[in-house]
């Protein structure tokens, strides 16, 4: 079963990259290939009998844009929150290795994704500058504040350019929480399990006024929020997108 899932995984994302690849070459922001990258996360929840179940987004306003920050614990994780926010153009922002990935990497360029290069502090400004520029056109962006997958209940430390993006752009910062996404793929791993995945959203954080020298307390306030919704057993409610079954 773990080698079926693996292959139909592996076709779906050529076929879908390759797709996606082609369509955003002619778009400026990737939207229309995004529109189909979204039903590629849907087949592959299905497929992996992944139910993904939603709080919170009766929180938002689907005419505004965020910038959204989940926790990191898996690969699964960006389809569990692209599924949960699918009435959201959004983007994420990506570290460069993955676009050496082979087919994925393809489609998280074309896409129009923000790549950041951590080794390079001015070319890690110019994409966060990039980002600003998606969320003018209609587009929110995710941004994964511990900057890696981490293990356990514990949050990582957490970086302060997505703080900078939503303070410069003044863009409401909401805090997600996905529980269970490393259940249904281990880190370093391969296997895929079926299983339920939680997302959690929590209540938009505005941060008109804010100066950017007070960052580090808009930064507390943030993984508090997180800590709180990875901790609490959250309401849940059906939504558009709440179940693969």
């Amino acid at each position: 079963m773990h080698v079926l899932r693996l292959f139909l995984l592996t076709v779906s994302t050529v076929i879908t990259a390759t797709t996606v690849t082609a369509i955003c070459l002619f778009e400026r922001d990737g939207k229309v290939g995004y529109r189909l990258a979204r039903w590629w996360m849907a087949f592959n929840l299905w497929m992996s009998g992944v139910r993904v179940k939603v709080s919170g987004l009766e929180r938002l306003d689907r005419r505004h844009q965020y910038v959204f920050m989940p926790n990191h614990r898996s690969a699964a994780d960006i389809v569990a929150i692209g599924w949960a926010l699918w009435d959201y153009q959004i983007r994420f922002v990506a570290k460069k290795e993955l676009l050496r990935v082979p087919v994925f990497g393809w489609g998280l360029w074309a896409l129009k994704n923000i790549i950041i290069d951590r080794s390079n502090h001015v070319q890690a400004v110019r994409s966060y500058a990039v980002a600003g520029q998606r969320i003018r056109r209609g587009i929110s962006v995710v941004v994964f504040p511990e900057g890696t997958r981490g293990e356990g209940e514990e949050l990582l430390p957490f970086k302060k350019g997505g703080f900078v993006l939503a303070l410069e752009t003044g863009t409401p910062i909401v805090p997600v929480a996905l529980v269970g996404t490393s259940h249904v793929m281990p880190k370093n791993s391969l296997r895929v399990e079926s299983g339920e995945v939680e997302v959690r959203i929590g209540d938009p954080i505005d941060v008109t006024g804010i100066p950017l020298k007070e960052k580090d307390r808009l930064v507390q306030g943030v993984r508090d929020s997180i800590a709180g919704l990875m901790a609490g057993a959250a309401a849940i409610s059906p939504a558009r997108g709440s179940s693969t079954s």
